[in-house]
């Protein structure tokens, strides 16, 4: 494989730069989301807080995905994602963010409710996304401004969601898109500010 990528597993289905740019965002959003160039940090203030004088983000840090399923309208759960996804959520101090959210190590092959053989979709084995973040507490929305995204019609626009903030613990849901009969639902822990 071109590129030294030889080791980069490739879904099938997915073009090798997504693989890539997935990567790329996986590796650098910690350091990207952090702030960690020099002028910025001599630019805080003594308590850690923004210098252009916004409040910090309230999602501000490192954030680990609980649990990521659909919420169908008769209560029932399915797991677009795998049973146990792996996703980071890097808040800044001022709501720049990266997220990325991947399957789990399962087969990426399943079995429709026919019990035909499927392949998933290759917005069913990644979501990642970068822009900024912004929380509503009055109106319990959260924001999200995307810059880019995995999924392509997302790039460049707002979305807003309701959610739950419950000490380190959020909880949002994605509307649910035509024709659909569930919710996306993801769940974050707080692992470090």
């Amino acid at each position: 494989m071109a590129g030294g990528y030889a080791w980069l597993p490739q879904p099938k289905g997915i073009p090798m730069h997504r693989c890539k740019i997935a990567l790329a965002l996986l590796i650098l959003s910690p350091a990207l989301m952090a702030g960690t160039s020099v002028p910025e940090k001599a630019a805080q203030s003594a308590d850690g807080a923004p210098a252009s004088g916004k409040a910090m983000s309230p999602l501000a840090g490192t954030w680990t995905l609980k649990s990521a399923y659909d919420l169908h309208k008769d209560g029932t759960k399915t797991f677009g994602f795998g049973s146990q996804p792996k996703g980071i959520l890097v808040v800044g101090k001022e709501g720049d963010y990266s997220l990325q959210v991947f399957r789990s190590n399962e087969p990426t092959l399943g079995v429709d409710e026919r019990g035909m053989r499927k392949e998933f979709k290759p917005g069913e084995l990644a979501s990642t996304h970068y822009g900024h973040v912004d929380l509503d507490a009055v109106a319990h929305t959260v924001t999200f401004h995307i810059d880019l995204s995995y999924i392509q019609r997302w790039n460049g626009t707002v979305q807003v969601r309701p959610y739950t903030l419950s000490d380190d613990e959020l909880s949002y849901q994605v509307p649910a898109q035509p024709g659909s009969d569930s919710v996306a639902v993801s769940v974050w822990k707080r692992i470090g500010k």
